[in-house]
């Protein structure tokens, strides 16, 4: 049985003894969102780099963690434009502005012997973009995609893209990434719905637009949203999950720090290496430690010791850093390392990984000392080839930023030490604190509030899937979330729009199937009562055999026309599609129900190719539901049907992929409805 399986096994059974649902809240084997590196606090947040945007016309955050009492001072262009003290914590904070749309400008930030200049920045418009699979589908994959990709270039387009990380406590850094400019390069992994979005609404108003794409598939609503949020406003809906979160919390304590538990389990691992200080000493006699090849598998290494050996091998290597390297960050490149491993840079922890892969981690510029400086690795490897596995060319050491050519090589004779082999490395490998993609809440920790309190435009939402059977409960929770990150991002009730479900399997042939209708629903409920907030239709631009529609040219220039109308003031727009209002029946014989709409536009339409009306049906009190005729009368309708003397309901698309072809003459889909409630 191997280190990593073992280790599985043992984290599960202590989560499970009082509760076989308790170790849902967190993996048991290792995952690839894990962290690999120790981050300490930095002097910017990572949000505030060169080529960002940042939101014009208020008064706009900035951030970073500096020394107690440190004094910062922020210039844009040269000139003074906020002033700031690092409070007892460390961290400082800002704002600048307001200023107009526009740039590049220079924004220069300083303190505390540290200095930052941010080159390329814009202000304009920033908007987060968010939900699961369908929000975070690239470009690259989108309709047309190649034609796309090659179009990409607009400078005043910038994306800055939180990679996957499920925390189970609210962080406050996401996950490495930076902000990349619109070129195809970058572009093609923009998420597809909010690039065409920006396109749209970039060649509209002339304003820079940013976008902060923070998604991941298979994701429900409640990962997204604060735990103190769901735990006041939705008090017994996820009572059980919360249980196994604060169970989980519970057992690694207040004080969990994954990074200093991986450095207490070599010394439990080796309490030699502990006691004479392997990993931090540059005076350690090493006249017992083997001259061993890097990289190469340590079984082909020509050393007895370590034929068919697996288990803990320890290695040392002294590297000559150029005096011109000083307080510079240094990308360390280790090959493949097969399988666990703990790295060491004078002392100091840089990295862990505990899966076989390649390792390239980063070696923080107050590390860097000119002259001889010492690297350890500690090596686990439960099977196969073990160590350092690749070609000398990948094992290399450079500067992090504009390397050119400069590098040292580290690839040669090393230091190495047989320890325990497997049969004896009983400790379990530490795990950090970290969540399922399900797990309540922690999506919101580890995507959501990194970002806060970001100066941002507006929201993008494009969810609902994996809520589609507690579509109920939808109508109180995407509320919730909404009035959550209001608060946390500190702007005002900003603008929330949202992608109602596409079409998605068979074609409906009952008047009512089962599917997505009622999740629409409460996506369009939500729409009609929390203030600043639209809806994009997109019932008749779905894929019936994939859940991942390719046209989100569509849906972007769609969410584009409610922006306008909504955010940017063009109220003569029309932006959506029909919407139902009222019914009344038809008077006096009652055989007849007349609907009305607003969002008409230019008149009712049946879809073009299209000779009658489709989607609607009708039922009496007994709500037994028929086919319903209906006929456009100016800008109603009329539904009726001989099944059904006494119509007393109507519903419009109840389906998963419904018979649906109403539209307004500016070619846009009328909203799904029922009016049964």
């Amino acid at each position: 049985m191997n280190l990593l399986f073992r280790t599985s096994l043992l984290i599960v059974a202590l989560f499970v003894l009082a509760d076989a649902r308790t170790a849902s809240a967190q993996p048991a084997g290792p995952q690839p969102w894990w962290p690999v590196q120790p981050r300490a606090m930095p002097f910017l947040h990572p949000l505030f780099t060169s080529d960002m945007v940042l939101q014009r016309e208020i008064a706009a955050p900035i951030w970073g963690w500096a020394k107690p009492g440190d004094k910062i001072s922020i210039a844009v262009d040269g000139k003074p434009a906020a002033q700031a003290v690092a409070g007892a914590d460390g961290r400082w904070a800002a704002k600048v502005g307001p200023f107009a749309a526009g740039g590049p400008h220079t924004v220069v930030v300083e303190g505390g012997g540290r200095k930052e200049s941010l080159a390329n920045v814009l202000f304009g418009d920033v908007w987060l973009c968010t939900g699961q699979s369908n929000m975070n589908w690239p470009v690259r994959l989108a309709q047309n995609a190649e034609e796309e990709v090659k179009a990409c270039t607009n400078a005043n387009i910038r994306s800055f893209t939180v990679n996957f990380y499920s925390a189970l406590t609210p962080e406050l850094l996401p996950p490495p990434a930076r902000w990349e400019p619109c070129t195809p390069e970058f572009a093609r992994n923009f998420t597809a719905v909010g690039y065409f979005f920006a396109r749209e609404l970039q060649a509209k108003l002339g304003v820079p637009i940013g976008l902060i794409h923070s998604s991941a598939g298979a994701t429900a609503a409640e990962a997204w949203v604060s735990g103190e949020a769901l735990r006041r406003e939705m008090p017994f809906d996820f009572r059980e999950r919360f249980a196994e979160l604060d169970q989980t919390n519970a057992f690694f304590g207040a004080d969990f720090e994954f990074f200093r538990a991986v450095e207490q389990w070599t010394a439990k691992a080796d309490p030699a290496s502990a006691a004479k200080k392997y990993a931090s000493d540059p005076n350690l006699d090493t006249s017992d430690w083997l001259d061993i090849a890097v990289p190469k598998p340590w079984e082909e290494a020509g050393l007895a010791e370590l034929k068919d050996f697996d288990g803990l091998v320890w290695f040392r290597h002294t590297v000559d850093i150029p005096e011109s390297w000083r307080g510079k960050d240094l990308a360390l490149g280790l090959s493949v390392v097969r399988d666990a491993d703990v790295v060491w840079w004078n002392g100091t922890i840089i990295g862990s990984k505990q899966t076989a892969g390649i390792r390239n981690y980063l070696v923080d510029a107050a590390l860097v000392k000119p002259g001889r400086n010492l690297l350890v690795a500690a090596i686990v490897n439960t099977n196969g080839p073990g160590g350092f596995c690749s070609q000398p060319s990948n094992v290399s050491l450079r500067p992090a930023v504009n390397p050119g050519t400069n590098q040292v090589r580290i690839a040669g004779t090393w230091k190495a030490k047989r320890s325990a082999p497997m049969k004896d490395l009983t400790v379990p490998f530490p795990i950090p604190r970290v969540g399922h993609y399900k797990t309540i809440s922690a999506l919101y920790n580890g995507m959501i509030a990194p970002l806060t309190p970001f100066g941002i435009k507006g929201a993008l939402w494009y969810q609902g899937e994996a809520n589609g059977p507690f579509w109920l409960q939808y109508r109180r929770l995407l509320p919730t979330l909404i009035a959550n990150w209001r608060k946390r991002f500190e702007v005002g009730d900003f603008p929330f729009l949202i992608v109602s479900l596409a079409n998605l399997n068979s074609l409906q042939t009952k008047p009512v199937e089962p599917g997505w209708a009622e999740i629409r629903e409460s996506q369009w409920r939500t729409a009609r009562t929390v203030p600043n907030t639209g809806l994009a239709m997109t019932i008749d631009i779905g894929d019936p055999k994939d859940i991942h529609p390719r046209n989100k040219q569509e849906v972007g220039r769609r969410l584009s026309l409610v922006a306008r109308k909504l955010v940017y003031g063009e109220s003569n727009l029309v932006a959506s599609g029909p919407e139902f209002t009222e019914m009344q029946v038809e008077l006096p014989k009652g055989d007849k129900i007349r609907l009305y709409f607003k969002n008409v536009g230019g008149g009712l339409r049946i879809k073009p190719g299209d000779d009658k009306l489709k989607g609607f049906i009708v039922a009496g009190a007994d709500k037994e539901w028929v086919w319903a005729d209906a006929v456009i009368e100016g800008n109603t309708i009329v539904v009726s049907s001989p099944d059904v003397p006494l119509p007393k309901y109507v519903r419009y698309g109840w389906a998963w992929n419904p018979v649906v072809n109403l539209f307004n003459a500016e070619g846009l889909p009328a909203i799904t409805f029922r009016t049964d409630e």
